[in-house]
């Protein structure tokens, strides 16, 4: 049994790594609309449990500023990877 659950877990983990490109205008709208309705402010602590490839992060970790605090993680080194990126130009 551990042997077909690990087989199904490699095949979750290459199909959302297959996915296609999320980071076009409309997800970064999207995204930027859920950090809204979510009333994320200046000077609030936030915790993104999913980061995935990060546009909510991103959005939410300039709503809550300096004055605010900021963590993102995700399961998949892969996401985390991509999502770094952006950070670290801005």
């Amino acid at each position: 049994m551990t042997d077909s659950l690990s087989a199904e877990k490699q095949q979750i983990l290459n199909d959302f790594n297959n996915r296609p490109d999320y980071e076009n205008e409309f997800h970064k709208q999207a995204a930027t609309r859920l950090v809204e309705l979510a009333k994320v402010r200046s000077g609030k602590l936030v915790l993104d449990s999913a980061t995935g490839t990060g546009l909510a992060a991103i959005a939410a970790a300039e709503a809550v500023g300096s004055a605010g605090s900021f963590l993102g993680t995700h399961i998949l080194h892969h996401s985390q990877e991509r999502a770094r990126c952006p950070f670290h130009k801005k």
